[in-house]
C-alpha cells in the first residue's frame, strides 16, 4: 500500500479555482482501480492551502492514476493555480 499526503498552495486570488480543480479530481479518481482513499482537505487557518490524502493499492495503481486524462488536465493547470511546487509526502502507516 502507498500512502501520500499532497500539499498544494494556491496563488493569491486562485483559492476557489484550485478548490474547484481539486474537487473535480475526486470522483473519477475514487473510481480508479487500485484507489483506496482520495480525500481533500482545506486548512481552516490558511484557506489557500489544501491537502489531498491518498492511498493506493500499489505503485501500478498510482502510475495508472498519474496517466489518466483527469489528472493530466489538472497537471496542465498547476502553473496557473499553485503558488509553489506541489509537495508529495510519502507516509508509512503505523499499526498498533
Amino acid at each position: 500500500m502507498i500512502a501520500i499526503l499532497a500539499v498544494l498552495k494556491a496563488q493569491p486570488g486562485k483559492t476557489q479555482a484550485l478548490r474547484e480543480a481539486l474537487s473535480a479530481l475526486l470522483r473519477p479518481t475514487r473510481e480508479e482501480p487500485g484507489n483506496l482513499e482520495y480525500a481533500l482537505f482545506q486548512r481552516r487557518d490558511e484557506p489557500e492551502t489544501f491537502y489531498m490524502h491518498e492511498r493506493w493499492r500499489d505503485q501500478a495503481a498510482l502510475d495508472h492514476h498519474v496517466s489518466q486524462a483527469h489528472f493530466q488536465a489538472f497537471v496542465g493547470q498547476m502553473d496557473t493555480l499553485l503558488a509553489e511546487p506541489l509537495r508529495l509526502e510519502y507516509l508509512t502507516p503505523i499499526e498498533a
